[in-house]
């Protein structure tokens, strides 16, 4: 493989813009062609394809090619394949092959679940040594330029949120708790001996407030240490279908309807139950909690399929009012941060189902559908 002239003098320049984009805000359709161009520049690959979901059944593919005597060739193609495929090497050099952009040997599949995408790069039969060397660095400068996007909902937290998060609530647990345990008791104390019914109600807010700061401890620590998942053979069919009970009435009396859908009775997995019950809860009661702060009635569908060899596919829509705001997406899945009014929820739904597809080796996808709503797509493997 060789660079032509015309594009090593382009060299700087594209180096200016690799730095550039490490500080700046950047879309996902701009990073992502910088990232391929950086393996060709950089990497010595000789063709990089970036493949990532445009929606759940729609894949976006960006390619740089060097060709021998020729500027870089750049091609932007959007297939018709399931976003479940990015969990199977398998499936995503079959799904690349298929395009002729890249394919044969000296390939290096690096699948990024959390970022719902997947890197694909061909070498030539000889690399650079000061190449070769430089590939771990570029992998994870690849990853955090990817992670920057300001136009779609990244998917990973950073490292440094949940060290964070892990030493606050390690130490918040017993700081906090125990003044708390005695705020309860005495609330519990005085309310047996209390007459007034005005003041029974200022110490029922008391204690209700100090349960929700013992929540907001506890959720902390679930989410930046959670216990790790007790797997065992399961029918997603069934979990699913008692998860979803709890929520007959509460969802009623919101107005809405919740529908569930399967393209199997049976569904065969590995995974802890009382997680997966927690990830299903979670993202309907999400989508309860919307229809409700619309103050509307709507329906939420919950969908699974099974119709791809490598993974499983969970659904959960709804037709309220949606995720519009740039800003709600980009830090949809961190904790503590929530897009309705404050005080409505701890911002801890989406983050802890977030971090329960991660356990399980899958990932989770946000989109908006054409006809209004949100929709939460989860693919784990079988």
């Amino acid at each position: 493989m060789s660079i032509s002239t015309e594009e090593q003098s382009g060299d700087r320049l594209f180096l200016h813009r690799l730095l550039d984009a490490q500080v700046s805000e950047n879309g996902w359709d701009d990073l992502s062609s910088l990232v391929v161009e950086t393996w060709i520049r950089l990497g010595g690959a000789s063709a990089a394809v970036l493949i990532s979901p445009n929606g759940a059944d729609e894949m976006q593919i960006k390619c740089c090619r060097a060709v021998q005597g020729q500027a870089l060739q750049f091609s932007d193609i959007l297939r018709a394949q399931p976003f479940a495929i990015l969990l199977d090497r398998g499936d995503i050099i079959e799904a690349i092959a298929e395009t002729g952009l890249i394919g044969g040997l000296h390939l290096m599949v690096l699948p990024w679940p959390d970022l719902a995408a997947a890197m694909i790069l061909q070498f030539p039969e000889v690399v650079d040594p000061a190449q070769a060397a430089l590939q771990t660095t570029l992998i994870s400068t690849c990853r955090q330029l990817l992670s920057r996007a300001n136009d779609r909902a990244i998917l990973l937290p950073s490292g440094d949120l949940l060290e964070a998060m892990a030493e606050f609530a390690a130490g918040a647990g017993h700081e906090i708790n125990n003044p708390l345990g005695s705020i309860l008791g005495q609330t519990q104390i005085l309310l047996k001996s209390e007459p007034s019914t005005e003041r029974k109600q200022a110490f029922e807010t008391i204690g209700a407030q100090a349960w929700r700061v013992r929540d907001m401890i506890g959720n902390s620590m679930l989410f930046a240490r959670p216990p790790q998942p007790q797997k065992q053979n399961l029918n997603l069919v069934d979990v699913v279908q008692q998860a979803l009970a709890p929520f007959d009435k509460s969802a009623a009396d919101a107005g809405v309807e919740i529908h569930f859908a399967t393209t199997a009775d049976e569904i065969a997995v590995v995974a802890d139950r009382s997680q997966l019950s927690t990830l299903v809860a979670q993202l309907v009661r999400n989508g309860i909690e919307s229809l409700r702060g619309a103050d509307r009635d709507g329906s939420i569908s919950v969908t699974l399929r099974d119709d791809l060899p490598n993974t499983v596919e969970l659904s959960v829509v709804d037709d309220g009012p949606g995720i519009v705001s740039d800003e709600v997406r980009r830090h949809l899945f961190n904790p503590f941060y929530s897009g309705r009014s404050a005080g409505r929820g701890l911002g801890f739904g989406l983050c802890l189902a977030w971090q329960i597809v991660r356990m399980h080796g899958g990932m989770i996808l946000h989109e908006t559908p054409e006809t209004g709503g949100a929709a939460f797509h989860v693919a784990m493997p079988r």
